[in-house]
């Protein structure tokens, strides 16, 4: 499926997503691309990236079943060691990494495998496309860019750090 860089379809999945997981009492973060737009980025989005504990999930996964495309099931490459499932929300991608597997990605420069840890009470409560949702702290979301160091990632770093005035 080809997925679009429409504004107002990211906002409904998203949308969506939090709602399931909010009404579920489920925590969460939104990481990636959209989680670097809380803090200055403005590249399009493709997709929504949240990590979850799926431990603490089992009702919210049901009710999003429907939608799911891919997984959940354990993914591992050169990047990445994690088990996700894919949904799609009205044509849009909706990417959920289980916080509670372990999961691992691969830093660019070294190789060496890195444990992502998710701190949801260090989660931070921001406006995304007229939505009300949690994402990864500004902090932890520019080391784990600058350790994946892909070119979005550093495109995203960029405008994060590029939007800070001196004293910040």
């Amino acid at each position: 499926m080809e997925y679009s860089v429409d504004e107002a379809k990211v906002g409904k999945a998203l949308a969506w997503i939090v709602g399931v997981l909010d009404r579920h009492g489920v925590p969460y973060q939104v990481v990636g691309g959209l989680a670097a737009r809380a803090y200055g980025a403005t590249r399009p989005i493709f997709d929504i990236d949240l990590y979850v504990p799926f431990d603490q999930a089992r009702e919210a996964l049901e009710e999003i079943s429907p939608h799911v495309v891919w997984g959940p099931e354990h993914h591992a490459d050169e990047e990445w060691d994690l088990t996700f499932l894919k949904a799609d929300f009205g044509g849009q991608r909706v990417e959920l990494g289980d916080s509670s597997g372990d999961p691992k990605f691969s830093e660019r420069e070294t190789g060496r495998w890195v444990a992502q840890r998710i701190d949801y009470a260090a989660g931070v409560r921001v406006e995304l496309l007229e939505v009300r949702a949690w994402v990864m702290p500004e902090a932890e979301l520019v080391r784990y860019k600058l350790l994946l160091g892909r070119e979005v990632d550093l495109e995203d770093v960029g405008a994060i750090l590029g939007r800070r005035r001196p004293g910040d």
